[in-house]
């Protein structure tokens, strides 16, 4: 196995919380990992490009810790929970600004390829190499990036109420 994938090892090399989510599978893996992580940034208001950033290095580590228990002695490889967690907490975040129709087409955009995982079962992009998708780790992510966007909403209501 590779140092970097993210394992049980990873409690004993920590470094593993965030460089599972920098190695693929493949460079198809990779590039659709991009994309997915591009477009949170590309959307993102300037004033909360740092708020993201933050985000970036603070959620790895968080969502590898949610899934370890989800590996059964496997390995994780991909940016795919992290770009869940991303498009959560931009997509609230432009939700409840003025941006807010987009913001819900991102969230739903997000709730639809849940649901279809749910469905299916599993990832719905066709793969190749003999990996699989983690949904768990989809899920988790989300659960994650809606989570660090409530409450900087929540200061965000209380010191600037709407008018009325």
């Amino acid at each position: 196995m590779d140092v970097l994938t993210l394992t049980a090892e990873a409690l004993r090399e920590p470094w593993r919380l965030w460089t599972g989510h920098l190695v693929h599978f493949g460079w198809e893996h990779a590039l659709a990992n991009a994309v997915a992580l591009a477009v949170p940034w590309i959307l993102v208001a300037p004033r909360d490009r740092r708020r993201l950033a933050l985000g970036t290095l603070i959620l790895p580590p968080l969502l590898s810790v949610l899934l370890l228990p989800s590996l059964g002695g496997g390995e994780y490889r991909g940016a795919s929970g992290l770009a869940c967690a991303l498009w959560a907490l931009v997509g609230l975040r432009l939700a409840v600004r003025n941006e807010s129709a987009l913001g819900l087409m991102m969230l739903a955009g997000l709730l639809v390829k849940l649901a279809a995982e749910t469905v299916v079962g599993g990832g719905v992009l066709l793969r190749a190499g003999g990996w699989s998708t983690l949904p768990a780790a989809h899920l988790w992510g989300s659960g994650l990036g809606l989570a660090a966007a409530l409450p900087v909403q929540a200061c965000i209501r209380h010191f600037h109420p709407r008018r009325t």
